[in-house]
């Protein structure tokens, strides 16, 4: 379950990458080299949306209207994407969608045929605090196979990068009824059966089943 938590907490933090620091040009390196023409070790972030505001002085970035994230394997989507740098250094994000809709996260582990997705009405990331919140009908689901397997619910669900723990809380806006945190984690060999089902499609020539674009992510 922690692997779960991790890669998610992972997505914001990554994405504040997209906001040049001060006094630098705000454009993102071409895939695959870095800024000064070398060979680039990390692969560079693509932020698509209608709108983008870029206040240098401010130190903030503001993507507006159908926002896809991309990051390797990595997938964010928001209707708006705002992004700041406080005095001290520390990097804010914070992902929204409209309301009815909710923010979709996206990691992709294929060699494990694994996909972790993350829901939530809001998505924050704290740099000072190292902390890392779905918030509102938040969900993480790890799929394997295309199989639902493990997962954490409620209002809000938070990992603290410093003590690498994570919190679920239950409150009226919980994505469970009665308001209640959920969490499931399933055996292990349930696991090994899910992969080892989808090695056997591969090996017939076959694609591994994908997993459902959820309900109220878009």
């Amino acid at each position: 379950m922690r692997s779960l938590i991790t890669t998610a907490a992972m997505v914001l933090s990554a994405l504040l990458t997209t906001m040049p620091a001060h006094g630098q040009t705000p454009l993102l390196p071409t895939d695959g080299v870095n800024a000064s023409g070398g060979e680039q070790t990390e692969p560079a972030t693509q932020v698509l949306s209608d709108t983008l505001v870029y206040d240098e002085e401010a130190k903030t970035s503001r993507f507006a209207g159908d926002v896809v994230m991309t990051r390797g394997l990595l997938t964010l989507r928001a209707d708006a994407l705002d992004l700041r740098e406080d005095a001290e250094g520390f990097q804010y994000g914070i992902a929204t969608m409209a309301e009815g809709g909710r923010v979709h996260i996206r990691q992709e582990q294929p060699e494990d045929f694994e996909v972790l997705q993350g829901l939530g009405e809001r998505a924050e990331y704290d740099g000072k605090a190292e902390t890392f919140d779905l918030i509102g009908k938040a969900r993480l689901t790890r799929f394997i196979c295309g199989k639902p397997l493990d997962s954490v619910s409620g209002q809000r669900v938070r990992y603290n990068q410093k003590t690498e723990t994570y919190q679920a809380f239950g409150g009226a806006n919980s994505d469970n009824q009665n308001g209640r945190v959920r969490s499931v984690a399933q055996p292990r060999a349930k696991v090994d059966a899910a992969i080892a089902e989808c090695r056997a499609l591969q090996a017939q020539g076959q694609l591994p089943p994908d997993v459902p674009a959820p309900e109220g992510s878009e």
